[in-house]
């Protein structure tokens, strides 16, 4: 009984420590902030994937590090993960390249955090201080009148978003983000911006991060869109529309360019035909 009481009185300076430092490691904690926070939260409900809070709970670690580190394979070959493919409406989660070591620290927070709370929540500049020039500064970023700093492309290159103050609202390759920032939440979309884990915007902006302030005004200018106070009404166009638009005239300027091409020698042969006595 001695034995006990003192090993348990031992333990309490690391479980101290443990909760203090919200119960995980610094790696993990950057590891799921960079890679994971853009579709789940720990507690904080569904975002574009399940909320994480007790997955290790129901989940085995081996089936969790096994997904974690490849959910491609395992989505089209675990019967539990198809049925959650179904549930999320196809929507299939990336590869993230995580290292062994990686994987090991997610599955340990996930553990950790199923029965305490853990706050794993970036430390952000607070939406309640954008000003219209925050918003102004997010807009402009999403048009690509205002360029990133780091040379990233233009949002409006790959998403649409309704009332963005432009003659067309946005491509079509990627999602609406028109009501991104109730989808996502701020911690969410700021993850998002910051550190995508979507594969494509992954490599596009791997080399050409978004900085903080950046990422402040978009948060602004979605926040803003989202509640429908964008002010600048229903765009008319799309990038597909004004791509068709724009070829039309291409091709119309094409052909009339060519039917005059051969104009200056046809002509004279023609004229000459005419004055040339029929035989």
């Amino acid at each position: 009984m001695v034995r006990v009481l003192i090993a348990v009185l031992m333990t309490l300076p690391i479980q101290a420590q443990l909760a203090r430092a919200g119960g995980v490691s610094k790696a993990s904690q950057e590891v799921y902030l960079t890679k994971c926070a853009s579709c789940h939260s720990i507690g904080g409900g569904r975002l574009v994937g399940p909320d994480l809070k007790g997955v290790a709970q129901r989940r085995d670690s081996a089936w969790l590090a096994k997904f974690i580190k490849a959910p491609s394979s395992m989505l089209d070959s675990d019967a539990e993960a198809k049925e959650m493919l179904a549930e999320y409406g196809g929507l299939r989660m990336p590869d993230l390249g995580l290292t062994d070591d990686q994987v090991a620290d997610l599955v340990s927070m996930l553990d950790y955090c199923g029965g305490n709370d853990c706050d794993m929540k970036p430390s952000m500049r607070p939406l309640s201080e954008a000003t219209e020039a925050d918003i102004a500064h997010g807009r402009g970023i999403y048009l690509g009148s205002s360029p990133l700093e780091n040379g990233g492309p233009a949002c409006i290159s790959c998403h649409e978003v309704s009332g963005a103050g432009s003659i067309m609202s946005g491509g079509t390759l990627a999602v609406d983000l028109t009501h991104v920032f109730a989808r996502l939440g701020d911690t969410g979309l700021d993850a998002a911006v910051r550190n995508p884990a979507f594969p494509l915007m992954n490599k596009i902006f791997a080399d050409h991060p978004v900085t903080e302030e950046e990422a402040f005004a978009l948060r602004a200018f979605f926040d803003h869109t989202n509640r429908g106070t964008g002010g600048h009404g229903d765009d008319p166009f799309s990038v597909p529309v004004a791509a068709v638009v724009v070829a039309i005239i291409v091709i119309a300027l094409l052909n009339a360019a060519w039917s005059r091409r051969l104009q200056g020698v046809r002509q004279p042969l023609i004229n000459r035909n005419r004055r040339e006595p029929v035989s």
